[in-house]
């Protein structure tokens, strides 16, 4: 029933399952930074002398933000088809560039959903939060449950990207692989993790060496 719903879902455009996607990170996003974000948690630990003008300056960067969300989509899906590609190439496995597209766009929903999450439980399960609350709080991640007296900042949100999101994505995307290709499940599993989560791991490496 899942792939009968998901094989449809990929018969659409393309840019339609972008759409969609981009939809789910915006709506996730401005959910974020407009209500947990909001007026009286700024302001719970503000130090300067104009709140209204420094309020008035973040929501223009949550604008922007907002405006360039759909290049951000677009961007990081690009980066993940071209590491999926590129071990394809490698390994020799033919697949249809359209169909790899949709596939990512639709796992991209996935890494949206910690902007849901946060949103949902701050919202309407903590009451009371601080912006050191959400600043620090990481659904489905593995900070919970490790010791991260002496970490900076860099690194523990570069720990934070070792979550149970990406692993779906992992997940569902070589679950699609294997279904539209002659990949078995193991080997695109394999492909995904040496490309895609190769990349992660070597990007969060490269920001807690370079800013860490």
């Amino acid at each position: 029933m899942q792939q009968n719903f998901v094989s449809d879902l990929l018969k659409k455009p393309t840019w339609i399952l972008f759409l969609c996607s981009w939809l789910f990170y915006l709506v996730g996003l401005f959910l974020f930074s407009q209500m947990v974000w909001d007026a009286n948690t700024y302001q719970y630990d503000f130090k300067g002398t104009d709140f209204e003008t420094s309020l008035s300056n973040w929501r223009r960067m949550d604008m922007l933000r907002y405006a360039l969300s759909p290049v951000w989509v677009i961007g990081i899906s690009t980066i993940i088809f071209t590491l999926i590609k590129t071990g394809m190439v490698i390994i020799r496995v033919e697949f249809n560039t359209s169909m790899l597209f949709k596939i990512i766009f639709l796992g991209f929903i996935f890494i949206s959903l910690p902007f849901w999450i946060k949103s949902v439980w701050l919202i309407l399960f903590k009451s009371g939060y601080t912006p050191e609350d959400v600043k620090n709080f990481f659904p489905g991640s593995i900070i919970p449950v490790i010791d991260t007296s002496g970490m900076n900042e860099i690194r523990i949100k570069a720990l934070a990207h070792i979550n149970l999101f990406h692993l779906a994505f992992i997940l569902f995307t070589c679950w699609q692989l294997a279904v539209n290709s002659s990949l078995s499940y193991l080997k695109a599993f394999l492909l995904t993790i040496c490309t895609y989560g190769f990349g992660l791991a070597l990007l969060q490496y490269a920001r807690v060496l370079f800013f860490g």
